[in-house]
């Protein structure tokens, strides 16, 4: 009969249907790119977002690209996080007598290095050691990987203040300035917040739908004929494809086009200055506030080959980063001078162009080798020598 051959036929395409889709789901489970993990260093911890793993050993066996005589790595924390010179190195909250203790506010490039000795903070220790022999003085490595200046400020009051620093520099600007061309535009916010926001919303959502949708949004299948109809709203995580492009970044085109953006963001960043130095009227001590050298970034023969290999941009989408990058840096410029008429009691420093050429003090886009580091701690003594011993003769005995 007609409606028993009808019915066979549909129920074949229905089979077919269902085969099809099953083949196709597990095709694309296996070929799909996978979402690329984002390096996370820390643990989180409330207020500040995430904290360095306290009282933390790690040692290497192999060498890395940290130091040009590639060294093995040695990390030790202390029982708030703070990277020290060895295990249990012991860093007392009540300071000694006569002590000079120096507190250095940052992101990886004031963590990381092969040893304590070799971070900014060691290595303007071990200089000031040097040219105030018989002195106690203290540099405390602040510093946490992958934050913005917010976080920084945060941690300075739930951690850092409980250490009585006479002097604290902060020094930043790589995370804040670039965030919003890859996670980021909202300035201040922590470069995977946006990751974190996403695993919430995905959370509740899975708490809240029917099981069909739920199924349907694990359906690779589904993602696939959804992002082919709705090519302009996908969803901008990071792949391995296309690893630097966070649902809140901006195009290059626009910051070098949109000076209010670029103003605007910059602003929102120093803002976190400003709340050093008038912190520092509370806690009495002395505030430095540093951009940190960026030449890496900033040199195109050096930037576009590396942006090309490592983030998978063609070359004029890389040349458009590099100037992207000239922009920030240059309202951030502008910003600092008029920070310096403002506070006067402050340091402001400027090093986004020192270290040139870049090849020889970088080992990526944003870190320099363990050797540099020393490089840079003399630099700011320079600029700071008078604070430096003022605040010496202060606690002299």
């Amino acid at each position: 009969m007609p409606w028993m051959a009808a019915g066979l036929y549909a129920g074949i395409v229905l089979v077919s249907l269902l085969a099809g889709s099953i083949a196709a789901e597990v095709y694309l489970a296996h070929h799909n790119a996978a979402r690329l993990p984002l390096p996370f260093y820390n643990r989180l911890y409330p207020y500040v977002m995430f904290h360095p793993y306290e009282s933390y050993v790690y040692e290497t066996r192999e060498t890395a690209d940290m130091s040009h005589r590639k060294n093995r790595i040695f990390v030790y924390t202390n029982e708030d996080g703070f990277r020290i010179r060895s295990p249990g190195y012991n860093v007392p909250k009540e300071k000694p007598a006569g002590q000079l203790r120096i507190a250095v506010l940052g992101a990886s490039q004031v963590e990381l290095a092969s040893t304590f000795e070799t971070t900014l903070p060691g290595s303007l220790e071990a200089l000031l050691r040097r040219q105030y022999p018989g002195r106690d003085i203290e540099v405390i490595n602040a510093g946490i990987q992958s934050c913005v200046s917010r976080q920084s400020i945060v941690e300075l009051e739930v951690a850092v203040v409980d250490y009585h620093p006479d002097m604290v520099i902060l020094y930043d600007g790589g995370n804040d300035l670039g965030l919003p061309l890859t996670y980021e535009s909202r300035p201040n916010y922590p470069y995977n917040f946006q990751t974190m926001e996403e695993a919430w919303d995905l959370y509740r959502e899975e708490h809240r739908a029917p099981l069909w949708r739920i199924a349907l949004g694990r359906s690779y299948l589904y993602r696939a004929i959804r992002a082919r109809l709705d090519g302009r709203n996908r969803r901008l995580v990071p792949t391995a494809d296309d690893p630097l492009a966070g649902t809140n970044a901006v195009s290059p085109d626009r910051i070098i086009s949109d000076r209010n953006f670029v103003a605007g963001h910059v602003a929102a960043y120093l803002s976190n200055w400003r709340k050093l130095v008038e912190l520092s009227r509370a806690y009495g001590y002395r505030p430095v506030c540093v951009l940190i050298p960026s030449s890496a970034g900033l040199d195109a023969n050096y930037a576009v080959p590396k942006m090309m290999e490592w983030f998978h941009l063609d070359r004029e989408t890389a040349v458009k980063w590099v100037r992207a990058f000239d922009v920030l840096y240059d309202e951030a410029g502008m910003q600092i001078e008029r920070l310096r008429a403002a506070y006067p009691e402050a340091a402001f420093l400027n090093l986004a162009h020192d270290l040139t050429p870049p090849e020889k003090y970088f080992w990526d886009l944003a870190h320099i080798y363990d050797e540099a580091n020393m490089i840079v701690a003399e630099r700011i003594y320079r600029q700071i020598r008078p604070a430096i011993e003022s605040a010496l003769g202060k606690t002299g005995h």
